[in-house]
């Protein structure tokens, strides 16, 4: 996309000239982030797609990348501080001696940064305190616990520690249970109370409970497992892509407030919960209807899977729909609380046999039991109600 340089007389200008960069919006439960460490100093040229600096949220560390290159002339935070999204955090120019000093201030249309998760083997060796070599992640974790790199031995290439070498120290040396475990469930806990305390107080919530006919999904479902022992599909599969080939057909559901204004947006992105040891993550998956049934299932797998590991990819797309699933616990029915930033969350149980009346004879059938809750500032029962519709038709038609 085009980007925007600050001082830009007209587009013709090839002039010198500042680029201010921001904080990015880093998922649905971070609004602001902290800063562990900058990976350049002023004076020091930046490549495009290079990081900048390390930062931490609620739920991960991860490394910012910027996403034009330049000279990094002033810092416009420190580590330890707290910088909320869009928030200015460095002023880069094309030129090592150019003058860039003007006001600066926060602007929605400024370079936006690239954040990505730190990948622990992809990492480059990183001096810390002498000859000690890690990984971001492992720098920051160790620093939290206040351990020393120096007594952790590291597994990585060339003797690089990694976030798996602090965690493996912790559990031989520091009795793991009551560090380590605490401080990633408080921090997760801390996290989640506060979204839902914010969710309830500010979302009028409404619900409407259905019962959704699974036979035809569990059909297809037992088909493409039997065919494919590589790629196998779970209930939850099924419910995500129907619930977003619905929202593709329910406009009404699918509308955003923006300052007031109502905004139609047109993908169909869903934002997926996912339980890990130390609480839940909230994983974005951009139109999963769209794609064809394997690489949807790819997508699928591989975002769960760097979810439980601890890797939160950066946020994708713009979800208005949320679901949650708790039917492989046994729980038959339950409705959950709106994350800040969408219309609605879907909340299912567990698949069941019921009986039912069809043609004055009683037939065993296999169901779900569903409850929306909605945003009533934004949604009615009724394009609620035309959302299950939709759902079933794509649930029947997997």
């Amino acid at each position: 996309m085009p980007l925007l340089r600050l001082g830009a007389a007209d587009p013709g200008d090839q002039r010198e000239m500042k680029h201010i960069i921001i904080m990015p919006d880093l998922g649905q439960t971070s609004s602001e982030a902290k800063i562990v460490s900058w990976l350049k100093q002023p004076g020091d040229r930046l490549a495009m797609g290079e990081a900048l600096l390390e930062v931490e949220t609620d739920k991960a560390t991860m490394e910012v990348e910027a996403y034009i290159g330049g000279f990094l002339r002033r810092k416009l935070a420190n580590e330890g501080e707290m910088v909320a999204a869009s928030n200015p955090v460095a002023i880069l120019t094309d030129t090592a001696d150019e003058d860039f000093d003007q006001d600066v201030r926060p602007n929605p249309k400024s370079v936006a940064l690239t954040a990505t998760v730190a990948r622990e083997q992809a990492v480059a060796p990183v001096a810390v305190g002498g000859n000690v070599a890690a990984v971001p992640a492992a720098r920051a974790l160790a620093k939290q616990l206040g351990i020393s790199l120096s007594k952790i031995r590291g597994t990585g290439p060339q003797g690089l520690i990694t976030k798996a070498d602090v965690e493996g120290h912790v559990s031989q040396h520091e009795n793991s249970a009551s560090v380590q475990g605490s401080l990633h469930q408080t921090k997760a806990r801390e996290a989640m109370a506060a979204l839902t305390s914010r969710s309830k107080s500010t979302i009028p919530h409404f619900y409407v409970t259905v019962d959704l006919d699974m036979v035809a999904a569990e059909a297809w479902r037992s088909s493409w497992n039997q065919n494919h022992a590589d790629l196998k599909a779970s209930i939850n599969d099924c419910l995500v892509r129907a619930a977003s080939a619905a929202l593709a057909d329910s406009p009404r559901m699918n509308l955003r407030v923006v300052e007031g204004k109502t905004e139609q947006q047109s993908s169909a992105d869903v934002l997926v919960v996912v339980g890990v040891d130390s609480g839940l993550l909230l994983i974005s998956v951009p139109d999963p209807h769209a794609d064809l049934v394997r690489a949807f299932l790819q997508r699928m797998k591989a975002a769960v899977h760097s979810a439980k590991e601890g890797k939160i990819p950066a946020a994708g797309g713009s979800p208005l729909l949320a679901i949650s699933n708790l039917g492989m616990f046994g729980v038959r029915e339950f409705s959950a609380i709106i994350p800040p930033g969408c219309n609605a969350i879907l909340a299912a149980g567990s698949v069941r046999e019921q009986v039912v009346w069809r043609d004055g004879r009683a037939d065993a059938v296999k169901v779900c039991t569903v409850t929306v809750s909605a945003d009533h500032r934004v949604v009615d029962g009724i394009a609620v109600a035309k959302f299950l519709e939709r759902m079933q038709f794509h649930l029947n038609s997997l």
